[in-house]
């Protein structure tokens, strides 16, 4: 029943706070999209959960071995949105799974759970995570970060199809994330979805007041610390299940300088701590002009970042999946 309830509450809440675009956007439905570097193959685009798409190529030699990237969207982000990052993925021959997480799913981890169980039924029933080619995970901002580390939560619980997931995935791309969560962090990136705008320095003592009030729930704050933990970025507080570890493979960090949101020098200090805990390797590339999330904004940027996520994948696709 709580379940069930969560799920007409993301439903509800998002409806409410979308545009008659975005529920067009989301509306079941499968489209047929043109690749960008593509000469020839169309990509279909099908609805497979509630804000989640999967975008795949007409053609195909055998889906059982090409490999998936899982794009996670942003706090309040549109799913066009990030199936235009999704897209890079497509372009380097990869199926690509888009979500666009509800901004409610975030912070209440009720929420986070019942979404989360809905993405992953999409995902197997797709047999997305069974097939034999390497996995990447994509997440943009702290948005996507929490979300995916419910996800690992869900693995680490002994959740079988997060742990389909995770087993195979080979290669994290962090866009702008991770930072330190703060009341005021979650307050700004508030004011932008509602304002439409990006995100800037200006306080938000309203929203930011809600933030701190909801962060203090203790269920919301050991959400939190535990998702920290997961991911690495926190010393585990209690023993953890022996029987499966995140995985630790390379990961790709694209980040501003300008960015208002998310202090570059804390994705910095990730990266380096996940690199010692892990012992793989991070690429860190570095922008200095972009907004929040907003590295693919400008057209010869995003070709930029393409070409960096495309090598990125070049140098992972041929680790092998157990």
């Amino acid at each position: 029943m709580l379940r069930a309830a969560s799920l007409r509450a993301i439903v509800g809440v998002r409806a409410t706070a979308s545009s008659a675009r975005r529920a067009r956007d989301d509306r079941p439905s499968r489209r047929t999209l043109r690749a960008a570097s593509s000469t020839s193959a169309s990509v279909s685009s099908t609805t497979i959960a509630p804000f989640c798409e999967l975008l795949s190529r007409d053609e195909s030699s055998s889906n059982a071995t090409r490999p998936l990237a899982v794009v996670i969207g942003w706090f309040g982000c549109e799913l066009r949105h990030v199936k235009k990052y999704a897209m890079m993925y497509v372009d380097a021959e990869w199926d690509a799974v888009a979500v666009a997480p509800p901004s409610v799913s975030t912070l209440v981890p009720s929420v986070a759970d019942a979404y989360g169980d809905y993405v992953l039924r999409a995902l197997s029933k797709r047999q997305a995570t069974e097939r034999r080619g390497p996995i990447v995970v994509h997440v943009a901002s702290n948005g996507g970060f929490i979300f995916a580390g419910n996800l690992m939560l869900k693995a680490r619980n002994g959740d079988a199809r997060a742990r389909a997931l995770f087993d195979r995935t080979k290669g994290f791309v962090f866009d702008c994330a991770p930072g330190n969560l703060r009341p005021d962090i979650i307050a700004r990136a508030a004011a932008a979805v509602i304002g439409g705008a990006s995100a800037t320095t200006e306080p938000a003592p309203i929203f930011e007041a809600f933030a701190k009030a909801l962060m203090m729930r203790p269920s919301i704050d050991a959400r939190l610390r535990s998702i920290d933990e997961v991911w690495g970025k926190a010393p585990a507080s209690s023993v953890e299940d022996a029987s499966w570890t995140p995985p630790h493979c390379p990961a790709m960090f694209a980040y501003s300088e300008a960015d208002v949101l998310i202090s570059p020098r804390e994705i910095e200090a990730f990266a380096r701590l996940r690199e010692e805990k892990t012992g793989a390797r991070s690429d860190l590339h570095k922008y200095h002009d972009a907004a929040h999330c907003e590295i693919g904004r400008e057209a010869s940027r995003f070709d930029d970042y393409r070409k960096k996520v495309h090598t990125f994948l070049s140098e992972i696709r041929g680790a092998t999946v157990q």
